[in-house]
């Protein structure tokens, strides 16, 4: 009993002390102490975290593989690999996989060489459309989901990114077992049914989300600007040449060399008890084979000396990009970094939006992130919509007036306490969440290498000084570290520059 309250006191109230420094430190340092890991026979990291709180848990199951890992040719066959994993496995989403296996196999013999469908003779696509209604009679579709509904799942969902994928869900406590079960067959026995259709899903996701969009088409021109050899100018969804031409074999090639033990982490978060658990992960996670370290990739983006630009041409309101080189964690600056973002743009409060928003009135909305990983140096990403009738260039200039006016005086001691209890607040408040906690251990574990690295940044960020933001706002924002990015209307015919 005292354990509960105790661990319903450490989530809720300290939340309201994010004022004081030293009582959020202690919560984590006693949170940490509640940490469980263990690396498996196999090499698979398993972490645990109970909290009794609710009969629920958060289980994540993260590979260390994303866009970070492809080449120009196979772009995005992690992300289209994540799709299949809901598709079922040789026990689930088929009545007859036996029969389903000769059939796919005839599928592929069609399709497996890459040709699109627009690229089969008559006869082909006759045979094509006979396979696809045998198939249909023997696929149990979505059979996957139904499952986790049926033991009271919530939330079933993945994500791919630049150098993780993630696959998750919210159980009651009795469903551990099924868990389990569930994650590592899909693991061992993945059936890549419906992945021609599925590619079509993706493809079909690209054009709204990278062509249709202004938004998407700026950062993706921006990320293949200021990134000209390091694999994060790729977008994890991948090139639409390329991902119209990925094969079964492309990604069964990717899940045989990144999907083993010693590439993954597991996190367990909420209502478990590591005493019970444990054994259940090794009787089901401990099946998986090992395999070789599959290796990430180790080059460096060559150090930029002067400003780049892009431009993107679309019918629709301008906009500007602007991003910045810097160093990823556990880098020092990183820690710095995201105070003097906070500051600059976190709320109506912060200085860029008061001065181009509200006094200048040169955007309707300005803010800022981290993209477009995290494993390696990355960008410090600006954004805002233009508002009219102004253009990007002018919203640039203001930009660049605010952030020289900052770099001259630095932060008040009022920004910089403002900025941390909102990212203190922030930080406390995910970790409440059992899902944000157990995709941060993860995520954690694989990209830097200690599912402590979370708790470590934010200890930094609270020691990161005035004098440092100061520093950093000199060092790093500056032209020749930088990549512009305009979204502007089309020219009208005959138009010229």
């Amino acid at each position: 009993m005292f354990r509960v309250a105790f661990l319903f006191l450490l989530f809720v109230f300290p939340l309201v002390a994010h004022s004081s420094p030293d009582v959020s430190q202690a919560a984590l340092a006693q949170m940490k102490m509640q940490v469980v890991f263990k690396t498996l026979d196999n090499g698979l990291r398993v972490i645990l975290y109970p909290r009794p709180i609710a009969p629920v848990f958060a289980g994540v199951v993260s590979v260390h593989l994303g866009g970070v890992d492809e080449q120009i040719g196979n772009t995005g066959g992690s992300h289209l690999l994540e799709h299949m994993a809901f598709k079922g496995t040789h026990q689930i989403g088929t009545i007859d996989y036996s029969k389903e296996k000769k059939l796919l196999a005839q599928l592929e013999s069609l399709l497996g060489d890459g040709r699109q469908v627009s690229e089969l003779s008559e006869s082909e696509q006759a045979a094509l459309k006979s396979l696809y209604e045998q198939l249909n009679k023997v696929w149990k579709k979505d059979e996957y989901s139904r499952i986790i509904r049926k033991v009271g799942g919530s939330g079933l969902n993945a994500t791919t990114a630049k150098e993780i994928t993630n696959y998750f869900v919210k159980l009651p406590r009795t469903a551990l077992e099924h868990w389990c079960w569930l994650e590592s067959e899909r693991i061992l026995h993945p059936v890549m049914r419906q992945f021609y259709k599925e590619r079509d899903v993706v493809l079909e996701e690209r054009r709204m989300r990278y062509v249709d969009d202004p938004g998407g088409q700026l950062y993706e021109a921006m990320l293949g600007t200021a990134y000209l050899s390091h694999p994060y100018r790729n977008p994890v969804i991948g090139y639409k040449f390329d991902v119209s031409r990925l094969t079964v074999s492309d990604v069964e090639a990717l899940h045989s060399k990144y999907y083993v033990p010693n590439n993954m982490v597991i996190a367990l978060v909420g209502d478990i008890d590591p005493k019970q658990a444990m054994p259940l992960i090794e009787k089901y996670f401990g099946r998986i084979p090992t395999g070789p370290y599959p290796g990430h990739p180790a080059e460096k983006e060559s150090e930029q000396n002067g400003e780049r630009s892009v431009v993107v041409r679309h019918d629709s309101e301008p906009q500007l990009g602007i991003a910045y080189k810097k160093p990823n964690y556990p880098h020092t600056d990183d820690p710095v970094l995201g105070v003097l973002t906070e500051i600059l743009t976190g709320g109506r409060t912060s200085v860029l939006y008061k001065e181009l928003v509200e006094k200048r009135k040169l955007s309707t909305s300005f803010s800022a992130f981290e993209a477009p990983g995290t494993g390696y140096p990355n960008l410090l990403f600006f954004y805002g919509d233009v508002r009219s009738p102004h253009t990007p260039e002018e919203l640039l200039a203001g930009f660049d007036r605010a952030v020289r006016s900052f770099q001259k005086r630095g932060p008040t001691t009022a920004e910089m306490e403002i900025a941390k209890r909102k990212m203190a607040m922030s930080y406390l408040t995910d970790l409440r969440s059992n899902m944000s906690m157990a995709r941060g251990l993860t995520s954690s574990e694989l990209v830097h290498g200690s599912w402590q690295a979370g708790f470590d940044w934010y200890e930094q960020m609270l020691g990161v000084t005035q004098e440092d933001v100061r520093r950093a706002a000199r060092e790093y924002l500056i032209p020749e570290k930088r990549t512009i990015g305009f979204v502007k209307p089309k020219r009208a015919k005959g138009e010229v520059l």
